[in-house]
């Protein structure tokens, strides 16, 4: 990984666990999951802007000071939201990965295929939709976003290493965010949610070639 990344992403992400100072049994914990599970549904279902504690803590069947015992604010229980999925995202991200074994182009098409599936869940692409939104009003969002994509794009630069060796490593970073931002707007044509609509068919087989094109083959000089 680029000492540039590795420096962003180690320690960066924002813990999914309540409040520093909280103490947390397995009760509390089982409470705050389904206090996240909550508020990913008002999020999907209603947007940031129809968030509220009141409306999670119904939701998830506790009192509002509960909740607030847990997570003050609504900011507080957004981004403990955001780092439980995105580090359930790289978990699964790297899970397929390393089931690809040691050949980099099956490696590639794992980590493909784990990004297509993330992609079929009409919450995770409403879900993201929001993020994007809020991330340009919350400085702790759009951090914490950074930081995913940061390792994101570490991934993608170590299988092109694999890949393309000929490429120097200032191309494999601009080539790995291409790749990247390639992936999240895809999400745009095939996602769920209100993105359906959108959606355009056959879109994975091409996907698929493409990356047979682009990546598997000698670079151009």
């Amino acid at each position: 990984m680029p000492r540039r990344a590795s420096k962003k992403v180690v320690g960066a992400l924002p813990s999914a666990s309540p409040r520093e100072g909280t103490a947390v049994h397995a009760k509390g914990t089982e409470r705050v999951g389904h206090i996240l599970d909550a508020t990913m549904e008002v999020l999907v279902q209603e947007g940031y802007a129809g968030l509220s504690l009141r409306g999670v803590a119904q939701r998830a069947g506790v009192s509002l000071g509960n909740l607030q015992y847990y997570f003050p604010t609504k900011q507080d229980v957004v981004r403990a939201l955001l780092a439980r999925y995105l580090e359930q995202a790289l978990q699964r991200v790297h899970a397929r990965v390393e089931g690809g074994g040691g050949e980099p182009a099956q490696r590639l098409r794992h980590a493909v295929d784990a990004v297509l599936e993330d992609q079929d869940s009409p919450q995770a692409c409403q879900f993201f939709a929001e993020l994007w939104a809020l991330a340009a009003r919350d400085a702790m969002v759009a951090d914490a976003l950074a930081v995913f994509y940061a390792g994101y794009r570490a991934g993608v630069v170590d299988l092109l290493r694999q890949l393309a060796p000929d490429l120097t490593p200032a191309r494999r970073e601009r080539r790995a965010a291409l790749l990247v931002a390639f992936f999240e707007g895809l999400s745009l044509f095939r996602g769920g949610g209100n993105l359906r609509a959108a959606s355009v068919p056959g879109l994975e087989q091409e996907l698929r070639g493409l990356l047979e094109q682009v990546l598997l083959l000698p670079p151009a000089l």
